[in-house]
């Protein structure tokens, strides 16, 4: 028979023998179990240590029963519990725990991140359901750090960002990361870069209060070897990545697209099972002196389409580096002291409210889907206005910081005025857009500064109907005045400088939208009989006046190199 005094736990063989003090209090407040229900079970432990400090610690039934482990014996000493000299003490203390049965149930996770309509962390969880929700991975308490009051980091940072819309900017995609679970978006990055010395550091750890304090950022490097259980612990939270520049540029290029995935990788030296399968889905904040297309030029690699969008590069060029008010201070760099102390001393009491505020939104993934298509649409981005799939996208992701923004507003949680989430994601896509050159999709782009020099090809190997095509490009026939070109695959890619052949359907899309192209059979070619040209010939149809007269090119480009 067990009995928890105040002065510890004690325990009675049998009815007719004195009671044996075991250990100091320590009692069993609740167990816990996987989402499922089947598994991971552990008991809520609590104890006293010798300085009477409580401590509560989450332990796996498995550990506690393990007779090979002295994991639970370890812990308790190594905390501090009191315990008594007397031998044969760990056993009764071992089946006390695993015997309690206290009401209290909780759903566990071992990662942070949503459970249903609750959220997990190691520091503090928002429980919105009928069981409580605990976290239950290996990360310490210690993961997201609190320092004073809501209202103070109002008052003292969040007030700071008013005027600064590089500084709301960041912080509304901190606000943004709990976010993509309500619309299923995969996991992207947002990459602040510009010249050295213009507060990058201090606007990451700005956004980084929301969560915790001035550590709560790596550098690039220091991932280099660990970037997939540092993106498996910020679960649906922000992941701070400083000092791009300092990292190798094919572990960068390598990054980007891990930490997109949100998978991890598949390891061939031991058998796989679905816990071995670890995920997540994140936003990444990151700054640095360079853009992606600088980093990547020693190891002649161009940024790819997909990068574009999973990392999104807003360039940092405001009237004082990062800033555009100083709030009384006499320089750049006085003014981001004074952000490094505010935020020291008031952080990680934003996050929780936030969570707390958006579990209790009826149909959140339908207002987010609304908001940021409402906004978007506001900001006149559609493709019915020229607008690529790529551009299209991008302004989705900053459409929705602007919506974080202003709901973080409507809650009450941003001292900023209305409207002032929803301006700073505008100037950043604003920038976005303007560095990018263009709002056509990056293979488009490519594609229209190849075509001058793919007319001029073309045009020079072109034959007129009745000729046998041997090594040339096709044929250029007069179809109402103009002339029509029908080019051989090979001529087609080999003059677009298309590399892979799967590209080629991307090419004749766009072109064909544009009505430069024209195909009859429900694919990329057009099928019509040549004289002199191969039985049932298939040919890729350009319209060449069309080109030119749009791009505002050299009409003698729209016309075949021989007499006709």
């Amino acid at each position: 028979m067990f009995e928890l005094r105040d002065s510890g736990l004690f325990y009675t063989p049998t009815t007719d023998s004195e009671s044996r003090f075991l250990c100091g209090p320590i009692q069993v407040l609740g167990i816990s179990r996987g989402d499922n229900g089947t598994k991971d079970y552990g008991l809520l432990v609590e104890w006293k240590n010798l300085d009477g400090i409580c401590i509560r610690k989450l332990i796996p039934r498995r550990r506690i029963m393990n007779e090979k482990s002295n994991f639970v014996k370890e812990l308790l000493l190594d905390t501090g519990l009191v315990i008594s000299s007397r031998k044969g003490v760990w056993e009764p203390i071992i089946s006390y725990l695993i015997q309690s049965r206290p009401k209290q149930r909780y759903k566990s996770s071992a990662q942070a991140g949503w459970l249903n309509n609750s959220f997990v962390t190691p520091s503090w969880c928002v429980s919105n359901g009928a069981e409580k929700v605990i976290y239950s991975g290996n990360k310490s308490n210690e993961f997201l750090s609190t320092s004073g009051t809501v209202s103070s980091w109002q008052k003292e940072v969040g007030s700071q960002c008013i005027n600064n819309p590089i500084l709301a900017f960041t912080v509304c995609v901190g606000l943004s990361a709990p976010l993509l679970h309500w619309l299923n978006w995969p996991s992207s990055g947002v990459h602040l870069f510009g010249k050295s010395k213009i507060s990058k550091t201090t606007i990451l750890i700005l956004a980084a209060s929301l969560y915790s304090g001035t550590n709560f950022y790596y550098t690039w490097r220091a991932t280099e070897n660990g970037l997939e259980a540092t993106a498996v612990e910020h679960n649906d939270l922000l992941l701070c990545l400083d000092e791009l520049h300092q990292a190798p540029p094919e572990v960068v290029d390598q990054s980007i697209y891990t930490l997109a995935n949100g998978l991890s990788k598949m390891r061939s030296n031991k058998t796989i099972t679905q816990d071995d399968i670890k995920n997540w889905r994140l936003l990444y904040l990151s700054t640095g002196e360079m853009g992606l297309e600088e980093k990547l030029a020693p190891i002649q690699k161009g940024v790819k389409a997909g990068q574009e969008i999973r990392f999104l590069e807003v360039p940092v060029q405001r009237k004082y580096g990062a800033y555009d008010e100083l709030y009384g201070h006499k320089t750049m760099n006085d003014f981001s002291d004074s952000i490094w102390k505010a935020v020291k001393e008031n952080h990680g009491t934003i996050m929780p409210k936030w969570i707390e505020y958006l579990s209790l939104i009826e149909d959140l993934s339908g207002l987010l889907a609304y908001r940021v298509h409402e906004l978007r649409d506001k900001w006149q981005i559609s493709k019915d206005n020229n607008h690529g799939s790529q551009v299209l996208e991008a302004a989705k992701r900053f459409a929705l910081f602007g919506v974080a923004g202003e709901i973080a507003i409507s809650a009450g949680l941003m001292p900023w005025p209305k409207g002032s989430g929803e301006h700073s994601a505008k100037i950043a896509f604003e920038s976005w857009l303007e560095m990018r050159g263009s709002s056509n999709d990056s293979e488009d782009e490519k594609l229209l500064k190849e075509i001058p020099t793919a007319l001029k090809r073309w045009r020079s190997k072109l034959l007129p109907e009745g000729q046998p095509l041997n090594d040339n490009f096709g044929y250029a026939l007069d179809l109402e005045g103009k002339q029509a070109w029908f080019l051989t695959r090979q001529a087609f890619q080999n003059g677009l400088g298309i590399r892979y052949k799967q590209h080629i359907s991307q090419a004749v899309k766009f072109m064909e939208e544009k009505s430069w192209m024209e195909t009859n059979e429900g694919r990329d070619t057009f099928k019509r009989v040549v004289d002199g040209g191969p039985k049932g010939g298939r040919y890729y149809k350009v319209i060449p006046h069309r080109i030119t007269e749009e791009l505002a090119l050299d009409e003698t480009l729209s016309r075949a190199a021989f007499p006709c």
